[in-house]
């Protein structure tokens, strides 16, 4: 038996046979004692040897020199912050590193210490823990020469998943996990995420001022917070403390846990850890959705492809069963297995069942992912029953029950049944909080009001200068470091002679430059022309012959195509490149390479104002498809970036806690002024993805914990095409929100992703008219017009003549509910945000205008868009008018029929295109088949058979592929011009009813 640090024990005789007299005499001596000493023995741990150590953890390998592993794959435990590692080995009859020894596992632990006993140890970071529990495994597998077995408790567990996305799993052979929390608004009882979003959001306002003033969390609350959550247990400890008072044996026996649980267990949590910890994975719960940011670097559960045993205490009010199993969801790469062990947070790892369950769980799980053994008992009776309720608590739980029991009984069930109508109450209280702000902001632009790109990130920098501003190839950038490289990138350009008002183009890939130099011109004050580098629809020198350009930003990869682009002899020093800065690279000596421009040594000449740009000016240039995908200039304000901007974030609802996924090119207008421009107005992060494809979306959107994605065009057709995956319902997504997508493919869409909802609205570049459906009840509606924006109408629209119907005053007629129109939208030039912007091209600004529609002297901008309005005032986008075929059944848009061919199962995408014969088009549906070798023709023919003649198209033709603008709209233009004489196609038999 140990002695005391006085000496031998009190008593050696048997305690049962004491009289009182004598038990209150050898209590007495021994409460002398402890008031003296304060402690009864040193404690007892398993020994081990520290083969590492440094500023934040010291890595320790347990058992002795006679110690020899039955297993060479090693254990590596994690201990949370807050509780010392010693929670792994409090006393030697409780011991989980002894039991883990005497198993035969060779067992090693990270040790964080007490970091306010350590210098610098309250400046500690989240990324500091994670890197620690990095550089373990990199250290334990060099010296073991296997990959380990990372096992953590609690937020111990915690790290060691956010350890194994950082990874990407290398050097790991499984994950244990017990009673950590992945899906942190699953600890709120009764409560769906609609309401425990706004709720833990409201709380971490109300402690974000305290929280950043202290260094951090003391050691000494989280004890005595742990027993005010356990007053039961703690009542009893204390009793039975007093009755063993006089046995010494007893006494010294259970000294461990007695100082453990009085306070020595708990240590300090770093201040900067802490605030981390707590924005990052409870305010806005990204373990769930995915995005997190670790050194810098956006990381996704989803990236973990290991095993995975995670404990789940059923009693754990800490750690709550559908918290723990959300791993489920979060990590859908990972083969993930769970045990229910009857214990509370603490139960799960210290105390009898933990011996007894959990730990000799962990040690045949091991030896059977390591081939030494089958698969564990525990594993194979997860649908058994659970013991009866009769089972003693472990005397070592925290008997949190007690308090949460006592306050969820009153509020559980009223929560639960007002969770429904919390949702839509969270839904209406984001709208007040968010959308009507920004409705408010641009209902009070005027022309000349301050309002700019450049502006508007300079503002969200003074706001939240450390909040992650965008997100690219796995790396985070704050609004300060984005700002201050604007800043740089507008002395380079001063430098290299760019003023304000001048027109700079920029031809770029998506890349984090594009961004830069485009919001530095804002702030300069001169305008960006955005150009694409793919030159399949328009090329560069056919652009930049509509509008005259000063210089041209390129990037490395483009340097060639942006001096090519350039009339002759005016190249020489007006080809700027930028990015790609950290690599040596030899450029042309006739460009100027401006990452080899010092900004701190440009002086600011005394013109320089930054952010000069007001509404009505010239912001940037943007090239449209005009008839017959003819490259237009629409002239883009700051009013209409502005308008575009906010009303994408209103629409969207977005704020601090989305991430916004942009894999639309960032030269056209839906990448621009509604991806970009919605999340840095709404404050959330932006994601820069790469281009479109199926095979990177998902990866991408989980990696990043994209919330809002925005599409354009017939982009959604390929995820839907892409083959189906069994973690298809597992997406981080709430909305996708953009324009042109069908109807059937938004039903297809929900069907296959799960909970997800689409925002479909209609926007023209070059005009003022927006419409939403910002509900999402009306499957393939485009909605109404968005609060702040022009007042619309629909007119009556001759197709055979290209032109409204008028009647006799002149006036255009409106269109009825039901019937189809060409889509107005009113101009009024007192009404800021009813302007009318138009093209470079004066003439061609003229030709979009008409005068006196309903009255003398109003003036409406003809959008030549087809839709028509339901009886609830709902917009449906029909057709563009050029696309309408005039057929001698009637007169019926193309859309219209591709839409019902659609329904063909042997179809992955077609475009249907009119050629004329005569007074009357005929319809061509240029077909690519979903399988070209097996397409059934006869099969076609029976499908169309059934349609209406208005819908069935005289020619068929199969084709490999039909080429897409970068809105991922299809190219008619090519397919209309084709001679349908000479092009093979099969031909509609009216006689036989069929194509041959």
């Amino acid at each position: 038996m140990p002695t005391s640090p006085s000496g031998p024990a009190a008593s050696d005789a048997p305690t049962g046979s004491l009289s009182f007299s004598d038990r209150f005499g050898m209590g007495a001596q021994n409460a002398l004692e402890l008031l003296r000493v304060g402690r009864f023995a040193d404690p007892e741990h398993a020994p081990f040897r520290v083969l590492h150590s440094d500023r934040v953890y010291k890595l320790r390998r347990y058992g002795d020199d006679q110690h020899q592993p039955r297993l060479s794959a090693p254990i590596l435990l994690v201990p949370p912050l807050m509780v010392t590692s010693e929670v792994y080995d409090i006393a030697p009859d409780i011991s989980s590193v002894r039991a883990l020894l005497r198993s035969g596992l060779d067992v090693w632990l990270v040790d964080f210490g007490a970091p306010e006993r350590e210098e610098g140890g309250m400046d500690r970071t989240l990324d500091d823990h994670i890197g620690a529990v990095s550089d373990a495994i990199d250290r334990v597998v060099a010296a073991t020469g296997e990959q380990v077995h990372l096992a953590g408790y609690s937020q111990g567990g915690m790290f060691c998943y956010q350890t194994a996305a950082l990874r990407r799993s290398a050097g790991i052979k499984s994950l244990i996990t017990f009673g950590s929390p992945v899906d942190i608004y699953r600890n709120l009882p009764g409560l769906n995420d609609a309401l425990a979003g706004p709720l833990i959001s409201a709380a971490a306002k109300a402690i974000q001022e305290p929280l950043d003033r202290i260094a951090g969390l003391p050691g000494f609350l989280t004890s005595t917070g742990f027993k005010l959550l356990s007053v039961r247990k703690e009542a009893s400890q204390v009793v039975d403390f007093v009755q063993k008072l006089h046995d010494r044996a007893a006494l010294e026996k259970r000294e461990s846990r007695r100082r453990f649980l009085g306070g020595e267990g708990f240590v300090a949590w770093p201040g900067p850890a802490l605030r981390d910890f707590v924005d990052q994975f409870i305010v806005h719960n990204r373990m769930t959705s995915g995005g997190f940011i670790l050194d810098g670097r956006t990381v996704s559960l989803a990236d973990i492809t290991v095993p995975v045993l995670a404990f789940i205490g059923t009693r754990d009010a800490i750690a709550q069963p559908p918290a723990v199993r959300a791993i489920r969801r979060a990590a859908p790469n990972a083969e993930v297995h769970e045990v229910s062990i009857k214990a509370g947070h603490f139960g799960i790892v210290v105390g009898s069942r933990a011996l007894s369950q959990t730990w000799p769980t962990v040690v045949d799980w091991m030896f059977w992912k390591e081939g030494k053994g089958g698969r564990p008992q525990r594993l194979s009776q997860q649908d058994a029953r659970l013991e009866g309720d009769d089972a003693p608590f472990d005397d070592i739980q925290f008997d949190i029950e007690l308090f949460y029991d006592a306050f969820t009984r009153r509020v559980g069930t009223a929560m639960s049944r007002a969770s429904d109508s919390a949702e839509s109450f969270t839904r209406w209280i984001s709208t007040l909080r968010y959308q009507v702000p920004r409705i408010q902001t641009l209902r009070a632009i005027e022309a000349s009001s301050l309002v700019s790109l450049g502006r508007t990130l300079a503002e969200q920098r003074r706001e939240m200068p450390d909040a992650t501003f965008f997100l690219w190839e796995g790396r985070a950038f704050s609004y300060a470091e984005a700002d201050r490289r604007v800043d740089n990138v507008v002395r380079g350009l001063i430098a290299c002679g760019v003023r304000p008002g001048e027109r700079v183009a920029v031809l770029m890939d998506g890349r984090p430059s594009y961004l830069s130099v485009v919001t530095a011109l804002s702030r300069l004050g001169a305008v960006a022309v955005l150009l694409s580098p793919d030159e399949r629809r328009v090329s560069v020198a056919r652009a930049l012959s509509r509008v005259e350009v000063q210089y041209v930003v390129c990037d490395p990869e483009n340097t060639a195509q942006a001096k090519a682009a350039l009339p002759a002899g005016r190249s020489a020093r007006r080809v700027l490149v930028l990015g790609g800065g950290g690599e040596q690279r030899k450029l042309d000596p006739d460009v100027i390479d401006m990452e080899a421009i010092d900004p701190v040594a440009v002086a600011i000449p005394e013109w320089y104002r930054p952010n000069p740009g007001r509404a009505s000016d010239l912001g940037m240039i943007i090239f449209t498809a005009g008839a017959g995908e003819e490259p237009r200039a629409a002239r883009i304000t700051n009013r209409r970036w502005a308008f575009s901007a906010y009303g994408a974030a209103a629409a969207a609802s977005l704020t601090p806690k989305d991430t916004v996924y942009s894999c639309l090119p960032l030269h056209h207008a839906a990448g621009m002024l509604v991806t970009v421009g919605g999340a840095l107005v709404g404050g959330a992060r932006l994601a820069l993805g790469a281009p479109f494809s199926a095979s990177t979306f998902w990866p991408e959107v989980r990696r990043y914990g994209a919330s809002v994605v925005f599409y354009a065009g017939e982009m959604v057709s390929e995820l839907l095409e892409a083959p189906p995956s069994a973690v298809d319902n597992n997406i981080p997504v709430r909305l996708f929100a953009g324009s042109g997508m069908r109807a059937h493919h938004w039903r297809s869409l929900r069907d296959r992703f799960g909970d997800v909802h689409v925002l479909e609205f209609y926007a023209s570049t070059e005009g003022n008219c927006v419409l939403a459906n910002t509900l999402g009840r009306k499957v393939g509606a485009v909605g109404r017009p968005l609060p702040g924006s022009a007042e619309v109408a629909l007119v009556r629209y001759d197709f055979d003549a290209g032109e409204p119907f008028e009647d006799e005053r002149g006036f255009l007629i409106p269109a009825g509910a039901g019937q189809l129109g060409v889509l107005l939208a009113r101009v009024d030039g007192d009404q800021p945000m009813s302007a009318f912007d138009g093209y470079v091209e004066k003439g061609e600004s003229e030709r979009r205008l008409r005068k006196g529609v309903f009255e003398q002297g109003d003036t409406w901008f003809v959008t030549r868009d087809i839709m028509r309005r339901d009886e609830d005032g709902d917009f449906w986008f029909v057709d563009r008018a050029v696309d309408v075929l005039h057929r001698e059944a009637g007169d019926v848009a193309s859309r219209s029929i591709e839409d019902a061919l659609y329904g063909f199962d042997g179809i992955r995408r077609v475009v249907v295109v009119g050629h004329r014969t005569g007074k009357y088009d005929e319809a061509t549906a240029v077909i690519v088949p979903r399988d070209a070798g097996a397409f059934d023709l006869d099969a076609l023919s029976a499908f169309v058979r059934r349609l209406p003649e208005l819908e069935r198209p005289e020619r068929v033709r199969l084709v490999d592929d039909i080429p897409l603008t970068d809105g991922y709209r299809p190219l008619k233009s090519p397919l209309r011009s084709e001679d349908e004489q000479t092009v093979p196609a099969h031909v509609w038999d009216a006689a036989t009813q069929r194509y041959v």
